[in-house]
């Protein structure tokens, strides 16, 4: 669910369509699986997002 959500695009309401679900279904799964990534990403805040310091150094952000 996520993949289709977050990566490809697409609407909850086609999510559900092509999972052959309810759109609460794929509310419930992305939710749980953005909090899983958190997880395993270990990022606990909005400030964690973003290019990492070389990779700032070498895009020339000044986000990190």
């Amino acid at each position: 669910a996520i993949i289709l959500i977050g990566a490809s695009g697409f609407s909850y309401e086609e999510a559900a369509e092509i999972c052959g679900c309810a759109v609460g279904t794929i509310k419930s799964r992305v939710s749980r699986a953005r909090t899983r990534l958190q997880e395993i990403l270990k990022i606990s805040g909005e400030d964690e997002f973003g290019p990492d310091a070389i990779s700032a150094q070498v895009t020339g952000s000044n986000a990190a």
